[in-house]
């Protein structure tokens, strides 16, 4: 996640030159038969998340050399607390940003299942953090040594200067990426992307018929700094996993001290196919 500040360094002239347009001929995936993996978050209100489904995170992983907003009076870290992430009781998880005595908090769960391509991942959010210093996303990883990659369903940045956008990764240094801008508002969405051998599609609100709004061909992604063309995710054995989150400050967050708290991300529910 904190990649997006090398990711913005490279410039928005070079994000532009990047942006990939729908692909009007992509197949939109349908549900079928059982989950592979999925979670409507039925616990009782104020409860964990099912811990044999999700991690919850009890730290954040710092920048190298910090500057700006990613400094430490200004990053706010993730807290296995139910005051930062728990179960409401109303079929949702909450991940909540707060500000206490002891500085700012956010929370994030990854999740235990790993699926592989020829999968669909959506998932049921409303954003109630659209504020200074939140950094909320919805997005897929790859944790295997020595492998890379990552797709970024939804992320909105509250630093008041990043377009909300939807965003693959080939490579961790985040100078192989396609991008694109979305509008995020505080109703409910779903976020859906399906990963085949042809390529990764994305839609906000899926409906049957309807045309991915971004498309990521698998002919791989050009590399800013070097004369490559990068693409891990049809790798034999490429795995991703599930991550929600709600950051506070960091270079996306932006200044933590102009946002209004508690601030919360819900998540009616997750599910694969």
């Amino acid at each position: 996640m904190d990649r997006r500040r090398m990711m913005m360094m490279a410039g928005f002239g070079a994000l532009a030159a990047v942006v990939s347009m729908p692909d009007a001929d992509a197949a939109p995936a349908t549900a079928s038969g059982s989950y592979l993996f999925h979670d409507e978050f039925d616990g009782p209100a104020g409860s964990a998340p099912d811990p044999s489904k999700w991690v919850v995170s009890s730290n954040r992983t710092p920048i190298n050399n910090p500057a700006g907003f990613d400094r430490p009076q200004y990053f706010g870290q993730y807290r296995d607390s139910r005051q930062n992430v728990f179960v409401d009781g109303k079929s949702n998880l909450v991940l909540r940003a707060t500000r206490d005595a002891n500085g700012y908090f956010g929370g994030l769960v990854s999740g235990t299942w790993r699926g592989a391509i020829g999968t669909t991942w959506e998932a049921r959010i409303k954003l109630n953090c659209l504020t200074g210093g939140c950094w909320p996303a919805w997005w897929l990883s790859n944790d295997d040594p020595g492998r890379s990659g990552e797709v970024d369903l939804m992320e909105w940045y509250g630093n008041g200067d990043w377009p909300a956008g939807t965003t693959v990764h080939a490579n961790p240094a985040g100078t192989a990426f396609k991008t694109h801008p979305i509008a995020v508002d505080g109703g409910w969405h779903t976020w859906r992307v399906t990963w085949n051998p042809s390529g990764i599609y994305f839609w906000e609100d899926f409906v049957d018929g309807a045309s991915p709004y971004f498309s990521v061909p698998a002919t791989g992604i050009d590399d800013l700094n070097d004369p490559v063309r990068m693409w891990p995710f049809n790798d034999v054995g490429y795995t991703l996993f599930p991550i929600l989150n709600l950051a506070v400050g960091g270079s996306g967050g932006g200044d933590p001290a102009t946002g209004s708290y508690p601030a919360e991300m819900l998540v009616d529910w997750v599910r694969v196919f």
